[in-house]
């Protein structure tokens, strides 16, 4: 049984808040770099905010874990971290994609 190790995380949560903990649960077995900046991502590819993760475990099919935001991604940067995001997709993916949400790759 394999696990993907991810740079970036998505997530349907709203309202974050720098400095906050927050816990996460994912379906199946992933990797993360603990104690690294990663982006976080809403469901539609778009820049939400840099976090670290803290720490994670991977049980019973699922990952569990916590990060700790540090930055809230605004105005230029968001747009800019966003486009990138949804560049990587269009390269994965291999097609042009025009609606993002709730498309995933592994």
């Amino acid at each position: 049984m394999g696990a993907e190790i991810k740079t970036r995380t998505r997530i349907g949560r709203k309202n974050l808040e720098v400095g906050k903990i927050y816990k996460f649960s994912k379906k199946e077995y992933r990797v993360y770099p603990v104690g690294l900046p990663i982006d976080l991502l809403n469901r539609n590819w778009e820049a939400v905010a840099k976090v670290v993760i803290i720490e994670f475990k991977n049980t019973d099919g699922r990952t569990e874990g916590k990060y700790k935001v540090v930055k809230i991604y605004e105005g230029k940067e968001k747009e800019v971290l966003t486009n990138y995001w949804r560049e990587n997709v269009k390269l994965i993916k291999q097609e042009e994609i025009t609606d993002f949400s709730d498309v995933k790759v592994s």
